[in-house]
Parts: structure tokens; sequence; C-alpha cells
């Protein structure tokens, strides 16, 4: 085994680029501990709201070969839970019976809930199955950022960023879901590792391989088709750093080189893929539901080509392919209601996402960021505009790797924030696994500078730290979802500043459904903000209502005069605030009975004397 104190990472300095290297006990038990974590806590949850298309249409691709349902996502983790649920065994004649199927144009939503809640099968037993591959993509990216940081800072950096990453609460709780977050995580790492690998060594090989792993990248989430730009720009900056001789003209065949690169992943994975899964899709219906689906996006000249094409011979799966990422760009520009800080509204806050993630990371992880920022500020030397800019120059020629992964946090922290697009810190996952690597290696990179005496107050501060960061996971388990550090009051707190997908997606239904059996409690009123059968789960035991329904106490009583209890969601809590009519103001002159999870809010309203 490797010596614990080697910092170095010399010893896979020369080995294959497969020789990611010694993945060993140490690293394994992480992990391992980590997939526990995921799997018991993620054992009672009931679907979240996008789990119920994905979950359908990814059964429906790998039953029938046809593309219909969720084409604005790409299929590779819905494919994941597909094969799971085939395994499985499942009934699904009444959901491809529906009209959800037959008639529908994309009718994912109700197909999804057909399939999993109304075909006769175990919902429960389902969903659990359809769950488990997504932690695929987990134990691919801590096995990459473990390794990769190794190969760069030595192992016991690579200890940190693999411990960095599995117990974040945030990436565990994504880990587990029918969703293309942490698949798009995963695709940013492989991808970017294999790229910079073909650049440092241009073999056909080297080539051949960053491109098919670069298709592989583009099947996991349509932003990763960012990657494209920024790949081209590396390629550029590596020969400009690195080459003394013909930049201009090497430049131009880095550029050539790279775009070969995307073409080999496209022709050799993307369309196949898609080909495959266009198969049965009957190519008139394929072309018509692609016009209705982008009846509304408005350059004509791209979306046009793309209906064109939608019919052709062997062609359409790439339309398909185009259709999704049309759709996302024009779900981007459109916008999405949300509550942030106080306020409602479908256009994008610029300080959306910086500050949900200050408050969705554990104050340990700032204390390390800052005390990473801290050494390194000490020891920032002040030079005139000249040296300045050499020694910026040559910190790039001896860190490309580094200024690639900052290059990347930089363009995709920017692309979030001017976006239009406010939904969770999840569509910041693209950038976890650089920020724990860089951010490990700097930590070790102090502790090299340090002194004797020193370098123990350091360790205990850093291993300080790092206790508090795997507390904090501990103590919001088993939910993940719902993790706000101190600042945003804690987990019990995070829904005063923001809902959806941060805190409230519709996971804790079969929890509430045990709460209402084990009070036996005969009626609930529930506004649920979810797509999750609720019948399924409280049976004839709940009353669905919706903002608006009670504007006051007056209004509940006339529908339960005898009292009742009242449960309502986190995001249609905040989110009901926005106007009087629908306000749910009226509940918080009672106190809250139970909060089930932390995002479904529970009172029971007396009847009156």
């Amino acid at each position: 085994m490797t010596n614990f104190c080697d910092l170095s990472g010399n010893y896979f300095k020369n080995k294959p680029v497969w020789c990611l290297g010694g993945f060993d006990l140490a690293a394994v038990i992480i992990v391992v501990i980590a997939v526990i974590l995921a799997i018991t806590s993620v054992w009672n949850d009931s679907p979240i709201v996008d789990e119920i298309p994905h979950i359908g249409a990814g059964y429906s691709y790998i039953a029938t070969g046809d593309h219909r349902l969720n084409p604005e996502h790409p299929p590779l983790a819905k494919d994941l839970a597909g094969i799971s649920l085939k395994i499985a065994g499942i009934k699904d004649a009444p959901a491809f019976e529906s009209k959800y199927w037959t008639e529908d144009v994309n009718g994912q939503w109700n197909f999804g809930r057909k399939l999993i809640f109304n075909s006769g099968n175990d919902a429960i037993r389902l969903v659990r199955f359809a769950k488990m591959p997504q932690l695929i993509f987990f134990v691919l990216s801590a096995i990459i950022i473990f390794a990769w940081t190794r190969r760069m800072y030595g192992y016991l950096a690579a200890l940190i960023a693999l411990f960095l990453f599995s117990f974040s609460p945030t990436v565990l709780a994504h880990s587990r879901f029918v969703t293309t977050d942490m698949p798009a995580l995963f695709g940013i790492l492989i991808a970017t590792f294999f790229f910079i690998h073909y650049l440092e060594k241009p073999t056909k090989k080297n080539l051949w391989l960053a491109g098919i792993i670069f298709g592989v990248a583009q099947l996991t989430k349509y932003s990763v088709f960012l990657l494209i730009p920024f790949f081209i720009v590396i390629a550029v900056f590596f020969v400009l750093l690195k080459l003394e001789k013909s930049k201009i003209r090497n430049a131009l065949l880095a550029m050539r080189n790279t775009i070969i690169v995307i073409i080999i992943g496209y022709i050799f994975v993307v369309w196949p893929v898609y080909y495959f899964h266009t198969w049965n899709y009957p190519p008139e219906l394929q072309q018509t539901h692609t016009k209705e689906l982008l009846t509304t996006y408005g350059n004509r000249n791209i979306a046009e080509p793309v209906i064109y094409l939608a019919n052709k011979p062997a062609i359409r799966g790439l339309a398909e392919y185009g259709l999704g990422l049309l759709m996302v760009t024009q779900r981007s520009v459109g916008g999405n209601t949300t509550y942030f800080m106080g306020e409602v509204r479908n256009w994008a806050w610029k300080e959306y996402f910086p500050v949900v993630y200050f408050i969705k990371e554990p104050l340990a992880f700032w204390g390390l960021l800052t005390l990473a920022l801290f050494a390194w500020s000490i020891n920032l030397k002040f030079h005139n505009p000249k040296s300045t800019i050499r020694n910026c120059i040559k910190w790039s020629q001896n860190h490309f790797t580094e200024l690639t992964m900052l290059l990347w946090i930089a363009l995709y922290w920017y692309t979030s924030i001017t976006s239009n697009l406010n939904i969770g810190v999840r569509h910041l996952m693209p950038v976890y696994g650089f920020t724990f690597i860089l951010l490990s290696g700097a930590l070790v990179k102090i502790c090299t500078s340090l002194n004797r005496k020193s370098l123990f107050a350091f360790c205990f501060l850093l291993f300080a730290l790092l206790g508090s960061y795997l507390f904090e996971n501990l103590k919001v388990y088993p939910y993940y979802l719902t993790y706000f550090n101190q600042i945003a009051g804690g987990p019990s707190g995070g829904y005063r500043y923001v809902v959806d997908s941060n805190i409230d997606w519709g996971q804790d239904l079969k929890r509430l459904a045990d709460w209402v059996e084990k009070n036996d409690i005969k009626k609930i009123n529930f506004d649920y903000f979810g797509w999750a059968d609720q019948s399924y789960y409280l049976g004839n035991n709940f009353n669905w209502i919706w903002r608006g329904r009670y504007k006051n106490v007056d209004d509940f009583l006339k529908d339960n005069p005898n009292g009742g209890y009242i449960a309502v969601s986190a995001s249609f809590y905040m989110g009901s605030f926005e106007n009087p009519e629908t306000s749910y103001a009226w509940l918080d002159s009672y106190e809250k009975v139970t909060t089930i999870g932390n995002s479904i809010f529970v009172w029971y309203i007396p009847p009156t004397n």
C-alpha cells in the first residue's frame, strides 16, 4: 500500500491512462459507507417530481424502442432505470394502452404515474429498483475523483477529495435519483480527463478514446453540450501554453482535432444510441410530435431543419437528439416560477445560485475553502504588471490541468448565473468534482510548506473541519435533499430562503402516509408538491386541496366542522404568499403538529366552540 504521507503522486505519473491507480482499502471504506447511507436514506422516499416521467420514459425505451416520451433529457440514466425494471418484471399493459401513450404528445407525466401506480405494480418496490442503478454514476465519479486527485497531488489529497465528495449532503441526495444531475457530473469528469490525456499524448488511440468518452458524456445531460466550446478553447490554450514553435499552425490543428473528437462522439456514440431509441418510433409520428413540441420555438431557422429530418430514415435519431437540445434551450429562456428569499417570480435572480450554493454547503466546507484561500493569499507576491503576466503564464504552463478545471468552473458558474432558469443547487453539480479536487490539492500543498509546529496546528484544524463535515452529513440523515447549513437555520429553516428541489421535491409522501397510519388519522387535507399518486400511499384518508381552496379558517371549517388536519408541501406553502387569495398565512396562527422530513408541514385545526 502507498504510504499515507506520500503527497507527490509520482508513482502514477508514468502509468497508462486506464491505470488510474490504487483504489485502496481506505478509499473503498469511504465509498461503501457513502453508498450504504445513500441506499438506506432513500429507502422510504416516494418518487420525486422528475422521477415520475424519467422512470416511465426509461422503461418505455427499453420495452418498445420508442423515444416519444421525455425527449428533453438524454436517455442514459433513464435507460438504466428501464433495464432495472425490465429485469424486475412489471405489469405495463394499462400504461401502454392509455391515451398518455397512444394519443398524447409527450404524455410523460401521466404515463409515468400510470405505469408506476396504476398498472397493478408494487410501486414502492418498482421505484426502489429504478433508483438503485443510478448509484453507478456516483461510484464511478468517486473513483475518477480519487484517482485523478492522486495522480495530481498524491494519496492524502485523494482521500480528502473523495471524503468531501462522498459525504457531501447535496451529492448524496442526488446520487440516488433517476435524474440527469449526477450523470452530468460523471460525464464532465470523465470526458475532461480523457480529453486532457489526449492533448498530452495526441495518439490516434487517445483521439478515439477521447471521442468515444465525449459521446458517452453527451448522453448524460444536455448542459454537457457546453463541453464543445470548452474543449475547443482548452485545446487552443494547450498549444499556446505548451508548444514553443508554430503556435498558430498548431492551434488550428488542435481545433481541427478537437472537432474530430466531437464528431467521433456524435457519429459513433450519440447517433447509434438515438438510432436504437427511435427504432420503433413511427417516422411520421415522430415528425408530428417534433413539430408540435417546437411550435413555440423562437428561431425557426434552427427548428425547421430538425422537424424536416424527424422522419428521415437513419438520420432521424440525430433529429431526436436535436429536438431534446432545442427543448432544453427553450425552457431555459422561458424560466421557471419559484420562490426565493421572500419573492415569487418566473424570471431568474442573478444572486440565486451563489446564495443557494452558500447555504446548501456545510460551513466546514467553507472553512476549508477559506483556509486554502488564506494560505494562498499569504504566499501571493505582488509584482509589476509585466512580471505578474509572466508568472501567470508560467503557472498555467506548469498547471494546465488545474487551469482547465478552473476554466470549467468559471464557465459553468457564468452560464448558470446568467441563465433564466432557477430550480435548484443541483444544476451546479457539474462543478462539484473539480471543486473538491482543487480544494484538496490546495490543502495538501499547505501541509508541505509548513514547519513541524505549524503543521501540527494545521492538521488539527483540518481534521476538526473534516469531522464537522461528516457530522453534518450524519445529522441530516436520511433527509439529505433538505440539508441547509446553520446560516440558513439548518434543514428545518432552509425553506424560508428557497424551496423546490433544494428541499421539497415530493420525496416525503410515503413518510406522511406512515405518520397518518401511525396516528390513526382518518382524514388529512393535503396540498402536495409532487407527482406521486397520493391515493396510492394515503388511500381514502386524504382530501386533495390546492392553493386558494381554503382562504381562512372559516373556509376550512365549513368543509371540516369537526376540525381536522391540513398538510402543505414547503414549496406550495412559501409560494402561496405571492397572492392574498391563495396564501396559507392563516395557518401561521396555529402551531405545527409535525414536519415530515423537513418538507411537509402539518397543522391541526380544532373545531369552533
